[in-house]
C-alpha cells in the first residue's frame, strides 16, 4: 500500500506519551456536497463530494438491498452523464449511513485518510480508510460526540459524527488524530470499560503501518486496533 511505503521511509515509531497540553492537527478539508451529477438507475445516492480533481466521491447503495449496503464510490462522470467508477471501498453492511469526511496527506498530493462515521439513528464511531486510486481499510475509531439536546422539558445526550471535530497530524511516518473538542464518548477503552464520556485532551489515536491503529488514553497505549 502507497500509504504505509511513504509513511514507513522515515522509520520512527508511533511517538511516545503527550503532555496534557494537546497540540492539535489541521482541520478537515471543506470539500463541497453537490447534487448528482450522474445516471444512477440502479444506485440510490446518500450525497456526493466534488474531490475538486475532476473525481467525486458518493455515499451511495444499490436499489436492490445487498448484504453489503451502502459504500464509498469515487468516480469520474462521462459525456453522457454515466460514470467511470474508480474505486469502492468496503461496504457499511448494517449501518445506514458511511457519511464520509476527508483529510488530505501532502505527501502523495491526492490522498486522504477518511474517517467515514457509521450508525443508524446514532453514531456507531467512525471507520479509518486510506484513500488514494483505492480505498483501504485501517481500522475503527471507537468515538462519538455527545451532543446535549433539549426538547421541552427533557434533557438527554445523542451521540453524533465525531469527524469534523477531528485532527490531523503527520509525525514523521505516523498519523495522529485529536478531537478539538471538550469531550468524547468512548465505546471501548481497550482496558475493559464501555460507554465513556471522557475529556477530549485525554484521548488520541494513532496509525503506523508497524503498529496499525491505536488508541492512546491519558498517555498510555492501549490494544492494536485491527481493521474489520
Amino acid at each position: 500500500m502507497a500509504f504505509a511505503v511513504v509513511l514507513a521511509a522515515c522509520g520512527s515509531p508511533a511517538p511516545e506519551a503527550t503532555t496534557t497540553t494537546v497540540v492539535h492537527g489541521a482541520k478537515p478539508a471543506e470539500l463541497a456536497a453537490v447534487d448528482d451529477n450522474i445516471r444512477h438507475d440502479t444506485l440510490l445516492i446518500q450525497t456526493t463530494f466534488d474531490m475538486g480533481d475532476s473525481s467525486y466521491v458518493m455515499v451511495a447503495s444499490h436499489v436492490e438491498p445487498r448484504f453489503e449496503g451502502v459504500r464509498l464510490y469515487r468516480y469520474m462522470v462521462l459525456p453522457d452523464s454515466n460514470a467511470r467508477i474508480l474505486s469502492y471501498s468496503n461496504g457499511a453492511y448494517d449501518s445506514w449511513t458511511m457519511l464520509p469526511t476527508f483529510f488530505p496527506i501532502p505527501d502523495p498530493p491526492g490522498t486522504y485518510l477518511v474517517l467515514a462515521n457509521f450508525g443508524e439513528r446514532e453514531s456507531w464511531g467512525q471507520k479509518l480508510i486510506y484513500m488514494d486510486s483505492n480505498f483501504t481499510d485501517l481500522g475503527f475509531i471507537d468515538l462519538a460526540y455527545p451532543e446535549r439536546i433539549t426538547e421541552g422539558d427533557t434533557a438527554f445526550m445523542k451521540r453524533t459524527n465525531i469527524a469534523p471535530y477531528g485532527r490531523l497530524a503527520m509525525h514523521n511516518d505516523t498519523a495522529v488524530f485529536t478531537f478539538e473538542c471538550d469531550s468524547l464518548f468512548l465505546y471501548d477503552d481497550m482496558a475493559g470499560h464501555n460507554d465513556l464520556i471522557v475529556a477530549a485532551s485525554s484521548i488520541r489515536y494513532t496509525y503506523h503501518p508497524d503498529t496499525g491503529l491505536e488508541l492512546w488514553r491519558d498517555g498510555q497505549r492501549r490494544a492494536v486496533k485491527q481493521p474489520s
